[in-house]
């Protein structure tokens, strides 16, 4: 077979493909260079991982082994009990049936009788990041002295407020929202996290409640209807933006209430006569019509002073 012919080629060739080479190499370098931070990354998260952790644990293992059993979402140890906002419920102790039982025979009982109530709430850093001044501008068509802070916070209830409660009264009218009124709990044993008894007084934590419901699906509703949903928080935006709720809407919502703090006392009858609870907000997510935004709140609210 004859030797196949090698073509010169023009200067104007071999030009173009000296070009060629140059910008394959360009973008075999950019790959590799890609390629090597990936896998740098990876490394980096398995040794802090492994020293985390230790050799051959996964992350869910090591929690599992420094802080007990995972159930449901929530951490079950030494024999304890635990459930998760969804209602997921791991063995429970006597001890807190009965506090359960003889909460929810209590709060029957006292939310039909003369007491009263003061909250306190506070909503903090509220961030929409540059839609800020468009929000505030907005806000501000309606009324001059207002702005996000203001008008978010009134929804959530910010402020300090009491005031007392008579059998037969009009709960929303006495509370400006009946969502503040005394429940009738309905409180299941596994959700009294860390339980304290001390005689006729019980201490306890709630789970974390993931964007609940008022339907009692969740500890945060089987104790009170005080907190705030997208449902509600759609209509007091609706309702502070009046005539110009148009150029507003709320479409979705992330939001987490955790820390919850309960304590309640009952007479040696089994009256109630006082119960207080705490909670933090996390707004995770307030997605906007223009922005999504964040932020964060505080509420601790009593009942007290029962005259059955």
């Amino acid at each position: 077979m004859a030797k196949k012919e090698k073509i010169a080629l023009t200067p104007e060739e071999r030009l173009a493909k000296m070009d060629r080479t140059k910008e394959k190499r360009k973008i075999f370098g950019e790959t590799f260079l890609k390629a090597c931070a990936l896998f740098l990354a990876v490394v980096f998260v398995y040794a802090a991982t492994y020293v985390a952790f230790g050799e051959g644990r996964t992350v869910y293992q090591s929690i599992q082994t420094n802080t007990g059993t995972v159930s449901g979402g929530s951490v079950v140890s030494g024999g304890g009990s635990a459930t998760a906002g969804s209602g997921t419920t791991a063995e429970v102790s006597d001890e807190a049936q009965q506090a359960a039982d003889a909460i929810n025979a209590a709060t029957a009982a006292a939310a039909n009788a003369t007491y009263d109530w003061e909250r306190h709430c506070v909503v903090a850093d509220i961030d929409v990041g540059s839609a800020t001044d468009t929000l505030n501008g907005i806000i501000q068509r309606v009324d001059p002295n207002a702005n996000l802070n203001s008008v978010v916070g009134g929804f959530m209830g910010q402020g300090d407020k009491s005031n007392t409660y008579t059998p037969g009264a009009d709960a929303a009218a006495v509370f400006s929202n009946d969502q503040y009124a005394l429940k009738a709990t309905s409180l299941q044993a596994a959700d009294l996290q860390n339980l304290t008894v001390e005689g006729t007084k019980y201490t306890f934590t709630l789970p974390v409640a993931e964007n609940p419901q008022k339907d009692g699906n969740t500890a945060l509703s089987r104790l009170t209807n005080d907190f705030i949903t997208l449902d509600e928080v759609s209509a007091g935006v609706s309702e502070a933006l009046g005539a110009l709720s148009f150029l507003l809407s709320v479409d979705g919502a992330d939001v987490a209430f955790q820390d919850i703090e309960v304590t309640v006392e009952l007479n040696e009858s089994g009256q109630l006569t006082s119960l207080s609870y705490s909670y933090y907000m996390d707004v995770r997510s307030l997605e906007l019509s223009v922005a999504t935004g964040t932020g964060n709140g505080t509420v601790q609210a009593t009942y007290s002073n029962f005259v059955y």
